[in-house]
């Protein structure tokens, strides 16, 4: 069977694509699928796209994976909720713009630098739960916690609410699998418009009293160009970034946090010269975003008839650049399906996208995970999967990839005391 005659959305190739992307790369890089929407597959040609905002809206269906439009059920719940804005993600300039400047004055380099103390607090106290016992589920017990618990303090979310949190989080990127039935999307709109309502009240609070924290600066930023300069931002529109922030902040950085850890386990002499170099870390998160890309596709809209890479593209058509694969280009990337965390060209990856929506979350999820590695690094020992019979668990999905568990065994750290 011909590459272009199969389905990407299969649990068969979704689980491990990466013999998929290759024969996509080779014997059709850009090409219509069955489905209907076009693969856009090598670094070049995705990063013409992904740059030429012109030519290719972002200005997307959300629900595209899920087929046709919302049900009669889906939109009865989803109007008890606040109506849906575009701001970041699904925005085009000139308005893109005027919203990422508006988001880029919450998200400045001293923002992300005064959560460094606290993103090594949480990590510490993450690790202390279980640095004792000689096994963990990684995922679960660490690599979810330390951005959602930074992201939620950011937004003004109660601790004691986290879980429903996560739940909200876990809701919002669901539909972009492509494999969910009715009743599991209107359980997502439930959660969204759950959401909604809770962050609506958090906002509210800012708005009366300001504190030192990100979504106070959202609150109170006020647009400087267009048609609303001296406006701030409406509900609608701050909960649509807040999704986003809360997607972005906290979903991608647990993969790539429990990404990064399988992958040296698998491979042992790349764990050895982190050990050896504790200064490659920050290449080892490039290396980790690369090799397994947490947003493995976005979609853009062709604003006009277009050609990729010598092939023809109508006006209307849907095209889904496919980051993840771009990634393991061997255009772009020696020997790209090798991790290694020496790679020079390592972080010109495009895991964070490139272009107007390169993501605004990078600095921070950059910090974390260097972090996270840190101490985790520092704390464990002889870090080995658990002998179960399922030691690793992965969500199946066209859009996010990524572990949902990650079982290990290893020898705890003492740490040494503090004079």
């Amino acid at each position: 069977m011909s590459v272009t005659d199969e389905i990407l959305v299969t649990p068969e190739v979704l689980s491990c694509p990466y013999d998929y992307y290759r024969r996509v790369r080779d014997e059709a890089p850009v090409h219509q699928t069955p489905m209907g929407f076009w693969l856009v597959s090598r670094y070049d040609d995705v990063m013409s796209v992904v740059r030429d905002a012109e030519r290719f809206s972002s200005n997307f269906n959300t629900s595209f994976a899920g087929g046709t439009g919302p049900s009669p059920e889906l939109s009865a719940i989803l109007a008890d909720g606040y109506p849906s804005a575009n701001t970041l993600l699904t925005n085009d300039p000139p308005s893109h713009t005027q919203f990422r400047g508006l988001v880029n004055k919450a998200f400045t380099p001293k923002r992300v630098a005064q959560l460094e103390g606290e993103i090594r607090q949480v990590a510490n106290a993450l690790l202390d739960a279980f640095a004792a016992d000689g096994r963990v589920e990684l995922v679960g017990q660490f690599a979810v916690g330390l951005p959602l618990t930074i992201i939620a303090d950011a937004l003004g979310v109660d601790r004691a609410d986290m879980a429903d949190f996560k739940r909200w989080s876990d809701h919002a990127v669901a539909p972009l699998s492509g494999l969910l039935d009715a009743a599991q999307m209107l359980d997502c709109a439930r959660s969204r418009v759950e959401m909604q309502r809770y962050m609506a009240a958090r906002i509210d609070e800012r708005r009366a009293e300001p504190r030192d924290d990100l979504l106070s600066d959202l609150v109170h930023s006020r647009f400087d160009s267009g048609e609303r300069i001296g406006d701030g931002l409406l509900v609608p529109e701050l909960l649509n970034v807040i999704e986003q922030l809360l997607v972005a902040g906290n979903e991608t950085t647990t993969k790539l946090l429990a990404a990064g850890m399988l992958a040296l386990i698998e491979h042992p002499a790349q764990m050895d010269k982190v050990r050896a170099d504790p200064s490659l870390i920050p290449n080892l998160v490039e290396e980790s975003l690369r090799i397994e890309s947490p947003v493995q596709m976005l979609p853009r809209i062709a604003r006009v008839d277009v050609e990729i890479g010598g092939v023809p593209i109508p006006a209307g058509s849907m095209v889904m650049v496919m980051y993840g694969c771009a990634n393991r280009d061997e255009a772009r990337f020696a020997s790209a399906d090798v991790f290694d965390v020496e790679r020079a060209n390592a972080r010109s990856h495009l895991a964070f996208g490139q272009g107007p929506h390169f993501c605004v979350g990078a600095a921070l999820a950059r910090s974390e995970a260097r972090i996270g590695f840190e101490l985790l690094l520092e704390r464990m020992r002889d870090i080995a999967l658990a002998p179960v019979e399922q030691p690793t668990e992965r969500v199946l999905s066209m859009t996010l990839r990524g572990l949902t568990a990650l079982h290990l065994t290893f020898t705890p750290v003492t740490p040494e005391p503090v004079t």
